[in-house]
């Protein structure tokens, strides 16, 4: 398959809640709808979001909100949870049939003749069967495959997020990673700030949050800003560009 250049927005860390209300005094609702119908996602062929659609729990309203705002686009949407959702519940209102395994959502999409992996950390850890498939399955590639995830798989230099809420099994996840030669570039969100972050010969590339930024210089909570922020990535034969929006 020839490979195309692709242009993926990426939004992550939308925390919508049940209802209207403002969620920590923040209209995370027109927070997510600025960022999706911006200009700079005007022209993508491909829309991300890479969890924590849920602000808690898995709120059933927070699902039919983003499934209402993203019902007419024009182009696919991959979806994975974060730790703030509820997979049981994110499958009445989108489409992951075939993309749930057990307990978790993990699955590949084959796109304008890029290989892109999903991965499911929002128990805070990456399981052992979805490793395995991962490894397995960027084998059978003889180009450049692409791996999004909740949680980043390194610290990222957020004294807050890297102390409180790391992915646990990071190691693990590294030493996997760095078996698979084709995997350069990794897509994730959870931190609420934006990192670029090298973990070895791989590119780590996190995704801010529409919701809020959190300050990375404190080892406590402290609110940098609840304007909202999302990525584009635009991915061809041999590089990927990245920029970050803000409203």
């Amino acid at each position: 398959m020839p490979v195309n250049l692709l242009k993926i927005g990426l939004i992550s860390d939308l925390h919508i809640g049940e209802d209207e209300n403002l969620v920590q005094g923040i209209d995370v609702r027109a927070n997510f709808t600025k960022a999706l119908n911006s200009g700079s996602m005007s022209d993508i062929d491909l829309l991300v979001l890479a969890g924590d659609l849920a602000n808690e729990n898995g709120e059933p309203g927070a699902y039919r909100y983003v499934a209402e705002q993203i019902k007419d686009l024009k182009v696919p949407v991959c979806i994975i949870p974060g730790n703030h959702d509820d997979l049981s519940v994110m499958a009445k209102f989108f489409d992951l049939e075939g993309k749930i395994h057990g307990e978790k959502c993990y699955y590949r999409f084959d796109f304008m003749g890029h290989p892109l992996f999903f991965l499911d950390s929002a128990c805070g850890t990456v399981s052992e069967d979805q490793l395995q498939w991962l490894r397995q399955e960027a084998a059978k590639e003889p180009g450049e495959v692409f791996l999004f995830m909740h949680h980043p798989p390194c610290f990222c230099g957020h004294r807050f997020m890297d102390t409180k809420y790391s992915l646990q099994n990071k190691e693990q996840v590294q030493a996997v990673l760095a078996e698979i030669p084709n995997l350069t570039h990794v897509f994730c969100g959870h931190y609420h700030s934006h990192f670029e972050v090298a973990m070895g010969r791989q590119k780590i590339h996190v995704v801010p949050s529409t919701q809020m930024q959190i300050g990375a210089n404190t080892p406590h909570f402290t609110l940098k800003s609840s304007a909202p922020e999302w990525m584009v990535a635009e991915i061809g034969e041999n590089f990927v560009e990245t920029a970050v929006y803000l409203n």
